[in-house]
């Protein structure tokens, strides 16, 4: 991938015609020159004293008429060519820039999980929000480079000479023009802080995709209510309000560079009716207004840009490269009914530097998850519990050894949609503004009962599909997070060390009320713990050491528990 054959792909025939008029602009540019010592050359008594007789145009003496036509034109038409040139490739430029978020958003959204633990989410967030940029910012600098070759052909050689009598003149001019640049510069600045404005929102979405992958890895229509509402949304304003301060900075920008050539049809056909100007006088005047610094010092900066711009490039490229795509068909059929998760002989190991022999690994592992039981996973660190756990919501994928949902053996046309069956707060979890991909005639008044039950209500408020603010305590974050994976209502929980952070009477109500609530609900229960004062209310205990499975242990049934959980279920979660 280079930035030419990029910006090709998207629009070939908007660059060809980009380069086109570029090439145009910068040689009616450099034609100007010509014209005006044409002008020069040609006797004429307003060179050396007040024209006797010249043309008049509404209200102003115009020396050599035809020509300063000619002239008015050929700027005219420089402006138009150049600002077409420079705004067509820069809104291919934002396009392509676009373009290329759009596509990490969705390399992103179905890489696996291993991949994206192992790139890291600070390469991806510069890739997004620098290298990005950057690209769009040398490839906006193309039609310059262009312009300002063509440009120093045609300019080389000339030297500046400054005459007294009009330094004033001049002066006034350069007020007059930067009143007047200053103008459009504002409107085009404006546009640029809404756009930034619309950026601080686009990365806060952007790290809801890449912190809640989880999360929406495992609901479809949450992922697609995500998309839609909140992440293309703040994507969709930033490409607008950038497209329209391109233009409109873009237009001033060629204004200003053609005041000097105003400044000169000015004095030729003008000011040299009013004045007393002798020919080598007029020539020194020219000359300083035709300066040669300008096409270099645009090269000499135009260049850099374009080889960061490169780098930038090159860096995205191989960031795609490295993000693969999780084979998962896309074709999803209902999971069929299951009572249990059995893993068979179930063996995983991380990779190291990209070899899976130096990483740590888990199993074999054979185990049961049972729908209507409560199972405890415990272990030390560095046991596995992480890793198994992903393990059993598909998060990772067996190196080897079945994962079965009931009949239904995991494999590449069936992962996707089991996944839809798990709901998980890990200890890294991401918590969402809004409940998405809930379609809920009852949402509002769901939502209501367990910010009550929840102890939230004081905090939070639940308006408009949204949530009043986000900003709470680590342990009211985690009952938000609580709250919305309740309203998703999966069939298999797991909590990775959710109590962790609660305060002593909210992890009683944890394990004491809202797992069992869960149990009665027929939900399968899985909950990452080393609270050891509450093991006995687990119907399965298992212990991890070093990767493999220590021992099982299932307590004996109580006969008064399914009475118990039934109350617990129609007290919490059932609304009120």
């Amino acid at each position: 991938m280079n930035l030419f054959s990029e910006f090709s792909r998207r629009a070939p025939n908007k660059v060809a015609l980009s380069i086109v008029l570029g090439a145009l602009s910068g040689l009616l540019y450099s034609l100007l020159i010509p014209l005006v010592l044409s002008v020069l050359e040609t006797p004429s008594p307003g060179l050396q004293t007040a024209a006797a007789a010249p043309t008049r145009f509404l209200s102003i003496e115009v020396s050599d008429a035809p020509l300063a036509l000619v002239f008015t034109l050929t700027c005219l038409f420089v402006l138009v060519t150049r600002t077409l040139s420079q705004v067509m490739l820069t809104r291919v430029a934002i396009d392509v820039a676009s373009g290329l978020r759009t596509q990490l958003y969705d390399r992103i959204a179905n890489a696996p999980i291993p991949a994206l633990e192992r790139i890291g989410s600070a390469r991806l967030i510069a890739a997004l929000t620098s290298d990005v940029p950057r690209i769009v910012q040398g490839s906006r600098t193309l039609p310059d480079l262009l312009v300002n070759i063509v440009m120093l052909v045609g300019m080389l050689g000339f030297m500046l000479v400054l005459n007294a009598d009009i330094f004033w003149y001049v002066l006034g001019c350069i007020v007059f023009g930067v009143i007047t640049f200053q103008l459009p510069m504002y409107i085009g600045r404006r546009y640029f802080i809404r756009a930034r404005t619309h950026f601080d929102d686009l990365q806060a979405s952007i790290q809801g995709l890449i912190r809640g992958i989880k999360e929406l890895k495992l609901n479809d229509r949450k992922r697609e209510a995500f998309f839609e509402s909140v992440l293309m949304k703040h994507e969709h304003a930033v490409q607008r309000n950038e497209k329209s301060g391109h233009t409109v900075i873009q237009t001033a920008s060629n204004y200003g560079d053609l005041l000097s050539f105003f400044v000169i049809g000015s004095i030729i056909f003008i000011v040299v009716n009013y004045r007393t100007i002798s020919n080598a006088e007029l020539i020194g005047v020219i000359m300083a207004l035709l300066y040669i610094t300008g096409p270099i010092s645009a090269l000499l900066h135009v260049l850099p840009m374009i080889a960061v711009s490169r780098v930038s490039l090159q860096r995205v490229s191989k960031l795609f490269a490295e993000i693969p795509a999780e084979s998962i068909d896309a074709a999803q059929m209902p999971v069929a009914p299951w009572q249990s998760i059995r893993f068979e002989q179930i063996c995983y190991r991380h990779e190291n530097d990209g070899r899976k022999d130096d990483g740590f690994g888990v199993g074999p592992l054979d185990l049961e998850i049972r729908k209507g039981e409560i199972t405890f996973i415990v272990g030390g660190n560095g046991s596995g519990k992480s890793t198994m756990s992903k393990l059993l919501t598909l998060h990772y994928r067996a190196a080897s050894g079945d994962i079965h949902f009931g009949d239904t053996r995991i494999d590449d046309d069936t992962i996707g949609a089991c996944r839809q069956e798990i709901g998980v707060i890990y200890s890294d979890y991401h918590l969402f503004d809004q409940l998405l991909g809930v379609d809920d005639a009852d949402l509002a008044k769901q939502v209501q009962h367990y910010l009550e039950v929840l102890h939230l209500d004081r905090k939070v408020v639940y308006e408009n599909g949204r949530f009043s603010t986000l900003a709470l305590s680590d342990g009211q974050r985690r009952r938000m997070a609580l709250l919305a994976a309740i309203i998703d209502d999966k069939a298999l929980y797991l909590f990775d060390e959710w109590a962790a952070d609660q305060d002593p009477m909210f992890k009683a109500v944890f394990y004491n009320e809202i797992l069992p609530a869960l149990r009665a609900r027929g939900k399968a229960v899985v909950a990452i713990t080393h609270d050891d004062r509450y093991f006995g209310l687990a119907d399965q205990l298992i212990v991890l050491e070093e990767g493999q499975v220590a021992r099982i242990e299932r307590r004996q049934g109580d006969e008064s528990q399914p009475a118990r959980d039934h109350q617990l279920k129609r007290e919490f979660l059932m609304p009120a």
